[in-house]
């Protein structure tokens, strides 16, 4: 929930920037934020399914549901990311433009670091209830729980 609010406030901060200064790369980084909340979003329905109880149809439960929206979460970024990027780059060659407000970039820079600075330590917050008496190195390379490795990741990316 951490890295959604964070996520949904740097959303916000680069889209009035986009429509402020008219900025093409504004919109693709605003865009690029909207693919991280919905990231976020997917990951949290996998975290709701993978708690349900057992049933007939699956006896052992739904814990590996966490793993399929992982990977889903995965595909998205590589194959949606990567197009939208493939675009944006095309588009800049065949039409520049100058920078314009370059002030306003650094606003939502700065904004957007304090945003993800809460979101790494509300991860941090997280790792720490589970991972016990090991460093976080060893919780790191021995966790099973995919979705605070990939927030932590994120975050620390």
């Amino acid at each position: 929930m951490y890295a959604l609010g964070a996520k949904a406030g740097i959303v916000l901060a680069k889209g009035v920037a986009a429509w402020h200064t008219g900025s093409g790369a504004m919109l693709a980084e605003a865009i690029h934020s909207v693919a991280d909340c919905a990231n976020q979003i997917l990951l949290l329905v996998g975290l709701r399914r993978s708690q349900r109880p057992c049933n007939e149809d699956h006896p052992l439960g739904y814990g590996k549901a966490i793993y399929f929206w992982s990977f889903i979460v995965a595909l998205m970024l590589f194959s949606m990311g990567g197009i939208f990027s493939i675009y944006e780059g095309i588009h800049k060659i065949r039409y520049p433009e100058m920078p314009h407000s370059p002030w306003i970039a650094v606003a939502v820079l700065v904004a957007s670091f304090g945003l993800e600075l809460v979101s790494l330590k509300g991860a941090l917050v997280e790792v720490r209830k589970v991972q016990g008496n090991r460093s976080f190195l060893n919780w790191f390379r021995t966790s099973r729980q995919s979705e605070l490795i990939r927030s932590e990741i994120h975050d620390l990316v």
